[in-house]
């Protein structure tokens, strides 16, 4: 089942990363740990839990709701509930009671990275105010001259490195966000993607629904070497007019970095920082950064000279 579950998401999402098996503390009700199989994994960049219907239990949306609250709040992370059977109406229900939900194969609610998934139908609801990855690095692709107009899936798949369905998942959500519309290219069935605005104006329109790219800030006590890049202010420092000094902020993608074997420490008072990023932070800028989700991340520095700094590099950026 799991199995099923992983493939389904992965066609519609892009990859599932880190998928393993795990057990609920003894304190947790029987009926919970004997009602469900749970499973850890990452969805867009977000961690969280699988919890897949035992064969025989009797589940219904309030029933669901109640038991994976109890399992949501002791390991702090959304709980995704998998059915091994869903009648039509219970679509609705879990969705009033946004209750991540999925039955492989034929439907994916998943409000905490902001899609809806009905394969049946060919339905994409969005939940939320704000882009996910998938969509942000599309338009940050855009921006950067990185993909051209109109943008194609297969350009776009093969530079970001997501699944064709992932990419035509993020090409209806640019839509229905208004920053573009999809057109039918001529003598085919493929639906590339037209940006309505470029360059600045772009950038205005979308930038209420672009979120910074950092999930996590962790602590180092030495300089990370392995998939990691310059990062923060740092970065900043490094194209700009700031004070040049010795690196002590990096970044890395949050997916696969458990597998990693860095060790970490509390990020207060450490020598070094390391942003674990929604994707990997060099996946536009080739060696580095790139510079638009370098801007995303320094969004809440304060520092008067940073942000200073930055409107000056994107009046001088190439749009």
């Amino acid at each position: 089942m799991i199995k099923a579950v992983i493939d389904y998401l992965t066609k519609g999402f892009g990859e599932v990363g880190g998928c393993e098996s795990i057990r609920l503390p003894r304190s947790m009700p029987l009926i919970i740990s004997s009602g469900y199989k749970f499973y850890k994994c990452r969805i867009l960049g977000v961690e969280c839990v699988i919890a897949v219907a035992a064969e025989g239990a009797v589940h219904t949306p309030r029933r669901v709701q109640k038991q994976l609250a109890q399992v949501e709040a002791e390991l702090n992370k959304p709980v995704v509930f998998v059915a091994n059977r869903l009648h039509p109406h219970d679509k609705e229900r879990y969705i009033a009671l946004r209750m991540p939900t999925v039955y492989p194969g034929k439907f994916a609610y998943l409000p905490f990275v902001g899609a809806m998934q009905d394969t049946a139908h060919r339905d994409f609801v969005l939940n939320r105010d704000t882009l996910s990855s998938v969509a942000q690095l599309v338009v940050l692709a855009f921006l950067e001259h990185r993909l051209h107009s109109p943008v194609t899936v297969k350009d776009a798949a093969d530079l970001l490195g997501f699944s064709v369905p992932a990419i035509q998942n993020a090409f209806r959500e640019l839509e229905c966000f208004e920053l573009g519309e999809r057109v039918k290219r001529s003598a085919s069935r493929a639906l590339d993607f037209v940006f309505a605005d470029s360059g600045r104006a772009l950038w205005d329109r979308a930038r209420p629904r672009l979120l910074s790219p950092i999930r996590k800030t962790v602590g180092l006590l030495s300089a990370p070497t392995q998939d990691c890049v310059v990062a923060g202010v740092d970065a900043l420092a490094a194209i700009g007019r700031l004070n040049d000094q010795p690196p002590t902020v990096f970044a890395t993608a949050l997916d696969g970095f458990g597998k990693r074997g860095i060790e970490v420490v509390s990020a207060v008072g450490a020598p070094y920082k390391l942003q674990l990023w929604a994707y990997a932070p060099q996946r536009l800028g080739g060696n580095g950064v790139d510079f638009l989700s370098l801007v995303l991340s320094l969004a809440d520095e304060r520092d008067d000279r940073v942000q200073i700094e930055i409107e000056r590099l994107m009046e001088e950026f190439k749009w």
